[in-house]
């Protein structure tokens, strides 16, 4: 009786996580839909041929990336000028 009990909540939950896994899956699709009409509105949105847009892209991929930016609030001069003080 009691083991009955057992198997049939482990039933109910792998089908909860089959349903979950399911939304997840769906939600996954939505997000990467939404991402690529973001790309999409972007790239409408620089007025290229698709030529130019090629030679933008690749353009970019042969500069280097930017530092990242630190918002400390100071610049180096700053920084090493209170290092001094102290």
């Amino acid at each position: 009786m009691k083991l009955d009990k057992i198997e049939k909540e482990m039933q109910r939950t792998r089908e909860k996580i089959t349903d979950l896994q399911n939304r997840l899956k769906e939600l996954d699709a939505q997000r990467t839909e939404q991402e690529n009409l973001q790309i999409v509105s972007l790239v409408r949105s620089l007025r290229l041929s698709p030529q130019q847009l090629k030679e933008y892209l690749q353009q970019a991929a042969e500069q280097p990336a930017p530092a990242p930016y630190m918002a400390t609030g100071y610049t180096t001069t700053e920084q090493e000028d209170s290092e001094d003080e102290e």
